[in-house]
């Protein structure tokens, strides 16, 4: 069977009251749909559709409907446009009061701006006229006089409007008159300044030398010709060709690797409490490599092993309790024949990817299986296999268990969502 989904709802109340984070909620008084604002609190609600809306959509697009959105067209256009008394229809800009004026007036220093052309910002003086500078800028103007007055400083002369006006360039003057603008340029030679060798007086770029200088060099490497590591930091290193001399250089702590000849002069091994000196003229020792008493040999192959040549090995502390403190590593299979295994670990690694409980079960199974979880002073919880219902159970106060729902049983264990009303 199939589930039934209630969210919150009301036939009376316009909008509810209170909703949690994601909750949703739907009025048919409003004919809207709600939800919880998600991160506020309970009053923190938003509209997010509903009927209400939707009927402000149901109208033909590109088409301007009363009391409803404007939804343009697939050429993302609209039939009309009204705004106050302006009615944008077509090509056409109309008011749709009567004798009502349009009126066009750009914010601040901004212009008026008709197929390519700025208009003036200002009126201009009676009887002015509209001229453009030819870079799509008008401005008004003052229409000019018959004659005005040309003059030097000295000679004057009345020009008359409608003749040519020619600039006459005197020695190595060249002038241009382009765009209602006159250049005049010096055509002569310009001197240049040399040095008294004939040469440029300004000359560039300066060559400098590189200077290094080597101060010193900490060294530590291997000197292949006698397989010596240096480590740490020396008194003083000396290469000279294949050669290493080495100055203050303590062997027991300042040198790590093989020496010649295995050279273990004044050193010594100790057995028990007796220290046995190895002298100034050993050249090899290889050490004790095993012990043996009776089948048990301490010491295999040179290995830090403890092996048996017959039988079990067996450790026995008579009643008490053996410790192992480091790491250890079983290889084979570990059997535990007591009655409580405890670990310690703050971390458990397992290699298997299947933990197999009530493994002694042969027949048919009677005894409900699962995890629980020691909580101290708080009710244990417990995460189980029931053996009765075939069902996994969890529990969060080790009385009252609830079913673990999946995509297979959530519709037999899960009939009504039910969020109730407002």
């Amino acid at each position: 069977m199939a589930q039934t989904l209630k969210i919150k709802r009301s036939t009376t109340t316009a909008v509810p009251t209170s909703l949690e984070s994601g909750e949703l909620a739907y009025s048919s008084n409003s004919s809207k749909l709600f939800i919880g604002r998600p991160g506020g609190t309970v009053g923190d609600i938003d509209a997010v559709g509903g009927k209400f809306f939707t009927d402000l959509l149901d109208h033909t697009a590109g088409t301007l409907t009363a009391s409803s959105s404007v939804i343009v067209d697939s050429n993302s256009k609209i039939d009309v446009w009204n705004v106050d008394n302006l009615t944008l229809n077509g090509n056409a800009l109309t008011s749709t009061n009567i004798n009502g004026n349009i009126e066009i007036t750009p914010n601040g220093a901004g212009s008026i701006v008709l197929d390519g052309q700025s208009w003036p910002q200002a009126d201009g003086s009676t009887d002015f006229f509209l001229k453009t500078n030819g870079s799509g800028q008008l401005s008004w103007s003052a229409v000019p006089s018959g004659s005005f007055t040309l003059s030097d400083g000295t000679n004057t002369d009345l020009f008359n409007t409608g003749n040519t006006l020619l600039f006459s360039a005197g020695t190595g003057i060249t002038t241009i008159v382009s765009d209602n603008t006159v250049t005049i340029s010096y055509s002569g030679t310009t001197a240049a300044i040399y040095d008294n060798a004939g040469t440029p007086a300004l000359a560039s770029g300066i060559t400098a030398g590189e200077i290094r200088t080597l101060i010193g060099v900490d060294v530590a490497g291997t000197d292949n010709s006698t397989n010596v590591t240096l480590t740490g930091t020396y008194d003083y290193l000396t290469l000279i060709g294949q050669q290493i001399t080495l100055g203050q250089i303590n062997l027991t702590t300042d040198v790590t690797g093989s020496l010649p000849n295995n050279n273990l002069a004044n050193s010594s091994v100790t057995i028990g409490s007796t220290s046995v000196s190895l002298g100034s003229t050993v050249t090899s020792f290889s050490g004790l490599t095993a012990l043996t008493v009776d089948n048990v040999t301490v010491g295999v192959d040179g290995v830090n092993e403890i092996s048996t040549s017959t039988g079990n090995l067996v450790i026995d502390s008579a009643g008490g309790t053996i410790t192992v403190d480091d790491n250890l590593i079983v290889s084979g299979n570990l059997t535990v024949n007591g009655t409580v295994t405890t670990v310690n670990s703050t971390t458990v690694q397992l290699g298997d990817n299947i933990i197999v409980l009530n493994s002694g079960e042969v027949g048919t199974p009677s005894l409900n299986a699962g995890i629980e979880i020691e909580r101290g002073t708080s009710t244990n919880v417990v995460f189980r296999w029931n053996e009765v219902t075939d069902k996994w159970e969890v529990t969060r106060n080790g009385t009252d268990y609830y079913i673990l729902i999946d995509v297979n049983n959530f519709e037999t264990e899960i009939t009504t969502l039910d969020g109730g009303t407002f």
